[in-house]
């Protein structure tokens, strides 16, 4: 019994020494300078809480975003901002250009189109109090209207409709009854527009629905000013607001044209809006002076852009653009 109780003793001290080497293996390495002396282990467990301290307070890298880039609006030589528009452009009475961005890129005018329309429906000599009846075919896939099939309204009305809200089911109705088929009616709007000088401009149909209807900023403007030759096309497009009764209900329409209802002259104009051209709008303005300008703004991001843009670029026009020489650009 005495030789199993050494035995015992012997292997209890030498699991204790192994795990005292283990523990000594354990031990962070130090500085010699702050090692203790032999046998002292105190300093030990100070020496590492402080090192694992250090760990602890040790900042993490941070990674930072890098300051955006600091972009100014670029302007033109006299000041003006570039504009958020596809193309843009400004002529006095005499063509004087005095503001143009893109004026001679080729693009979709959306409803600009009924300039065109109205001014070939009105060769047809029609009888404004006519009644006609809307079918479906006039509201199919018409985007923009209110009309609906079965009501009958007057010539006079629908082409108010057409002009001043831009009403598709409108200027359909007006195009089918008008006593030229529809193809035939297309040609001479394209034989309209090469006598008016602008060949750039072309259209396969008389709404503005299609995206190859097409013109430039500076062909909306001979446009405009041919369409408001127009006594008739000239009153419609400056009304603001207009009221007709078709043999169902009551129609109020407002002009799209907002600026109609800022401070400047509007002698005519109108807008036009698909997903493929943006906003459009082209408008005739009397200035403070009396002097006319035609603007055009095309490719607009935004129905109310559109109107920002142009009265920017309006209040450049009357305030600078009229007194710089014929020579100097005025725009992009």
């Amino acid at each position: 019994m005495s030789m199993v109780r050494r035995n015992r003793a012997f292997c209890i001290a030498l699991n204790l020494g192994i795990a005292l080497l283990l523990e000594g293996a354990w031990v962070p390495a130090v500085d010699a300078q702050s090692t203790p002396a032999a046998g002292d282990l105190r300093g030990l467990p100070q020496l590492a809480s402080a090192a694992t301290s250090n760990r602890a307070a040790r900042p993490r890298p941070r990674h930072r975003r890098r300051p955006a880039t600091l972009r100014l609006p670029a302007v033109t030589q006299y000041g003006i901002p570039r504009l958020h528009v596809k193309a843009a452009y400004v002529v006095d009475a005499n063509n004087r250009v005095l503001f143009e961005k893109n004026p001679d890129r080729i693009l979709p005018i959306a409803s600009l189109t009924k300039l065109v329309t109205t001014m070939v429906f009105l060769q047809t000599s029609p009888d404004w109090d006519r009644v006609i009846e809307i079918v479906p075919e006039d509201v199919h896939h018409s985007s923009r209207t209110r009309i609906r099939a079965r009501e009958e309204i007057t010539v006079r009305d629908l082409f108010h409709a057409a002009l001043m809200s831009s009403d598709n089911a409108a200027t359909k109705a007006l195009v089918r009854t008008c006593g030229v088929p529809v193809d035939e009616f297309v040609r001479r709007m394209n034989l309209l527009v090469d006598s008016l000088g602008v060949p750039e401009t072309h259209f396969v149909e008389p709404t503005g629905l299609s995206e190859q209807n097409v013109s430039t900023g500076q062909g909306m403007t001979v446009i405009l000013r041919a369409a408001t030759e127009s006594d008739v096309v000239s009153a419609i497009t400056q009304k603001t607001e207009y009221s007709f009764t078709s043999n169902r209900r009551v129609h109020h329409l407002v002009n799209t044209n907002r600026l109609l209802r800022s401070q400047w002259d509007i002698t005519g104009g109108k807008t036009g809006f698909i997903h493929e051209a943006g906003y459009c709008l082209v408008t005739n303005v009397k200035g403070p002076t009396g002097v006319d300008v035609t603007a055009v703004v095309l490719g607009a991001p935004s129905n109310a852009l559109r109107f920002a843009e142009a009265r920017r670029i309006l209040d450049w026009t009357f305030r600078f653009g009229l007194g710089l020489p014929q020579t100097t650009p005025a725009g992009d």
